[in-house]
């Protein structure tokens, strides 16, 4: 999102990352439903769907190059937030989940990444990783649903976009496809550090892509 919102839009490259995502998270929704525990994470799944659509309204609105600036802050600080060790001294209860996916709701809507804000606080439940994997999973069938919805209400796609993503769709499944293997042979071990690292990628390449726009 970050390099197409850089040489695009914030709206295309939300709508475009969306759109080659919708096969990819059919596929890993069926994965993630083995280990989620979806009772207990139920809270933030709903309210970050709720909130996705004003999320949305407020990318719509606002001048594309305050989006980026805002992506690029927010990304930057969950890397460190991460990257640093940190996690929430409270129990994870059901108004710090609530609380949780209403900011993630927000911030996928505005800029197509809502992933940090929930998965700050499913790596501090303490959940074995195939477990944490599959809340994290699940969550992200949460962002794919209500933000294709969102989109067709608010007529973001396009043609263009969607040609482009379908023909992109194949590359981003053999992808995750090969990521999902890894995991189940060696990879479990590598999760933490792998997702760690590509919320670190994420976070240079969105701020490089506002400071040289």
């Amino acid at each position: 999102i970050p390099i197409l919102s850089f040489i695009y839009s914030p709206i295309f490259a939300v709508v475009f990352n969306i759109i080659i995502e919708i096969p990819t998270t059919i596929y890993l929704t069926f994965i993630g439903i083995r280990t989620c525990r979806f009772k207990e994470i139920s809270p933030m799944f709903f309210s970050m769907m709720l909130m996705i659509p004003i999320g949305t309204i407020f990318l719509i609105s606002i001048d594309e190059q305050i989006i980026k600036t805002f992506m690029s802050i927010l990304v930057i600080f969950f890397v460190i937030l991460i990257a640093s060790g940190w996690r929430l001294k409270t129990a994870i209860t059901r108004y710090v989940l609530i609380i949780g996916g209403t900011t993630s709701g927000l911030m996928q809507g505005s800029t197509g990444m809502g992933g940090p804000p929930f998965a700050t606080i499913l790596l501090s439940k303490g959940d074995s990783d195939q477990v944490t994997r599959g809340n994290i999973l699940i969550m992200s069938s949460g962002i794919v649903i209500s933000t294709v919805i969102s989109i067709y209400f608010f007529n973001l796609y396009s043609f263009e976009l969607l040609f482009t993503g379908i023909l992109a769709s194949p590359i981003y499944i053999f992808t995750s496809y090969i990521g999902s293997l890894f995991f189940n042979s060696s990879g479990k071990k590598y999760f933490r550090n792998i997702s760690l690292l590509a919320l670190g990628l994420i976070g240079i390449v969105t701020l490089f892509s506002n400071l040289f726009n």
